[in-house]
């Protein structure tokens, strides 16, 4: 959360909390900047946004007091200044028709794979023939994870050009799971690094959590500036590079092999850890990683939650056997170990073909929206897209107007859409949206051509 944002909460929460009410004075903005030590400019951003929102009022030559009675108010309608977690709960929560700004495949694309026989009676969950497979260890089990499932994942990324070991790997609770045990093993208060700008929202709110100093660098539809990136680890020194080299989130763009050539030549000349986060892996059909095997030190993380169900929470971890070694025993300290009963879902799904069948059948599918989504988006004046991995589910473009007001305008059509804003980890340098391509109809296409970009 950036630093206005905690000065507009601490001013909501006194007006909430009915501490103060309608027409009190509120603190002037050189006394609220002393007490909670941020500067006069956070200051003045913070009660600007509360201005815009009627939460107070200024009057000249006296100073801010509490505006309408707003404490009813429900604090995600309330505020246009909601943060990357915020959006993250609307997707989980959000009930309009049209839903552009989810980020997750719709449910009805998931039914072939019949997740609901391993909730029925025990004797039909599997049938007889996969008895084996089937069997559910009632202990902790291994604490890296179902032996049987690593296998099988050494297997899946052997197919991709990924040479490793069942102990390279450590199953967790999906790619966020992932990112906060790297994250509490290689960094404390205050360690540099490097993230994406625009980028994985849902890390940012992870560093930020740890106190993690964050450096940015800029990724466009070229790609990353190598020049600028060898600059800003000299300047800052980092110890990790985050990065989404294919389909990226949220601009759904991949970087060329020339581009992660010159990434990792400077991450291994400076000694700086790669984090590759890979979340529609088994949604592609080329290589698993650019980096692995190579001469910078990397660590691998992918899902089964994108590409298979939300409700699988199961992710990945590929990495040397020290580091396994390490975060197995950091796992184990926070939640003892994974779900056994999930891992042998997964083993299932995949020895039963079961997976393998939905995996075409979703590439099929997902090759066909990225058609028409692009086609549809393309007859829009003034709308162009960023290049698309059309196995990923995004679609990135820039709008000629604020994207929180336009998500504004986008509810009274009963339409939720993500802003661009969310995803950059400090101020934007643009407007733009994020789009799910599975979820573009005729009625978010006509409010992106007239409410977006004025074309009646």
């Amino acid at each position: 959360m950036k630093k206005f944002e905690e000065i507009c909460l601490i001013v909501i929460d006194d007006i909430k909390s009915g501490r103060k009410k309608v027409g009190d004075k509120i603190p002037s903005i050189r006394a609220m900047a002393e007490k909670h030590k941020v500067s006069k400019n956070t200051v003045i951003t913070a009660y600007n946004k509360l201005l815009e929102q009627h939460w107070i009022k200024a009057l000249p030559k006296s100073g801010f007091y509490v505006g309408e009675d707003l404490s009813n108010t429900p604090m995600l309608n309330a505020t246009p200044f909601y943060t990357g977690i915020d959006l993250l709960e609307q997707q989980m929560v959000n009930q309009s028709h049209h839903k552009p700004g989810a980020g997750r495949y719709p449910k009805e694309y998931m039914d072939k794979l019949n997740l609901e026989r391993y909730l029925g009676p025990a004797s039909d969950r599997f049938g007889s023939e996969s008895a084996e497979v089937a069997h559910f260890d009632r202990g902790n089990g291994d604490p890296a994870g179902n032996v049987l499932l690593r296998g099988l994942l050494v297997d899946i990324l052997s197919k991709r050009a990924m040479t490793v070991e069942s102990q390279n790997v450590l199953l967790t609770y999906g790619t966020n799971h992932s990112l906060d045990l790297i994250i509490r093993h290689f960094l404390t208060s205050g360690d540099p690094v490097i993230v994406e700008s625009p980028g994985y929202y849902p890390l940012f709110s992870k560093l930020e959590l740890h106190q993690v100093a964050i450096n940015t660098i800029k990724r466009t539809k070229l790609g990353i500036d190598a020049n600028h990136l060898e600059a800003l680890i000299i300047k800052s020194q980092p110890k990790i590079l985050f990065l989404q080299p294919f389909a990226q989130n949220p601009m759904g763009t991949d970087l060329t092999s020339q581009n992660m050539a010159e990434i990792q030549a400077l991450c291994t000349q400076y000694n700086v850890i790669i984090v590759e986060n890979d979340p529609f892996l088994l949604a592609r059909d080329d290589a698993a990683s650019y980096f692995f095997n190579q001469t910078c030190p990397v660590i691998y993380v992918s899902s089964f939650s994108k590409t298979v169900s939300a409700s699988i929470r199961c992710g990945f971890v590929v990495a040397s056997k020290s580091v396994i070694k390490s975060l197995t025993r950091l796992k184990m300290i926070t939640v003892i170990n994974t779900s056994s009963i999930m891992e042998n879902i997964l083993n299932h799904l995949i020895t039963s073909g079961a997976l393998t069948n939905h995996l075409q059948a979703l590439k099929h599918l997902s090759a066909e929206k990225s058609a028409t989504a692009i086609t549809q988006l393309n007859k829009i004046d003034g709308l162009t897209l960023y290049p698309h991995n059309p196995s990923g589910n995004f679609l990135w473009f820039r709008i000629p107007m604020d994207d929180k007001k336009a998500v504004e305008a986008a509810k009274s059509h009963n339409i939720f859409i993500a802003p661009g804003s969310l995803f950059f980890p400090s101020d934007p340098t643009y407007f733009a949206l994020r789009v799910n391509k599975f979820y573009i109809d005729k009625t978010t296409v006509k409010f992106i051509k007239t409410a977006i970009f004025n074309h009646h």
